[in-house]
């Protein structure tokens, strides 16, 4: 079991609201990231508060895919339609408030539908990225069976 790892992230300013993050060493493709429009930045490119989201949204969905591989659940698609609310706080400084995650999972066996619920809460309790930020974090899950509506929330 791993005790700790560090993660570390180049990050090169390539002009006055823009930049690019890389990771040499992980073999990862540069991204670019910028302030998003409504700081001044420029459109079309990831912002950090896209980027603490997705990584939320990222996590979730990663810890509970290896936590369904592991218990012999077959998944047939997953996706999360993730939004996080920003806010200026009343020292007049911004943070994310909250985030509300939204994933959608889809299965073949109706006999798993409680199996696969419980996975989901599972992998909510024990991400690793959100039980290390401060923002609220509230997840509306479902899951659906090939072909038909929701079945569980």
């Amino acid at each position: 079991m791993i005790r700790e790892h560090d993660y570390r992230v180049k990050v090169t300013s390539t002009g006055a609201k823009t930049g690019d993050l890389s990771v040499p060493e992980d073999g990862l493709p540069d991204l670019g990231v910028a302030s998003p429009p409504e700081f001044g930045g420029p459109a079309g490119v990831w912002s950090p508060e896209h980027l603490f989201v997705a990584s939320i949204a990222s996590c979730l969905m990663t810890t509970f895919r290896a936590i369904a591989d592991a218990s012999g659940l077959e998944i047939l698609s997953y996706t999360d339609a993730a939004s996080g609310r920003m806010i200026l706080d009343d020292d007049h400084l911004y943070r994310i408030e909250s985030v509300i995650l939204r994933p959608r999972v889809v299965i073949a066996d109706e006999d798993k539908v409680d199996k696969a619920r419980r996975i989901l809460d599972k992998a909510e309790r024990v991400c690793l990225i959100s039980r290390s930020v401060n923002a609220h974090i509230e997840m509306e899950g479902s899951i659906k069976l090939r072909g038909e509506n929701q079945v569980s929330s």
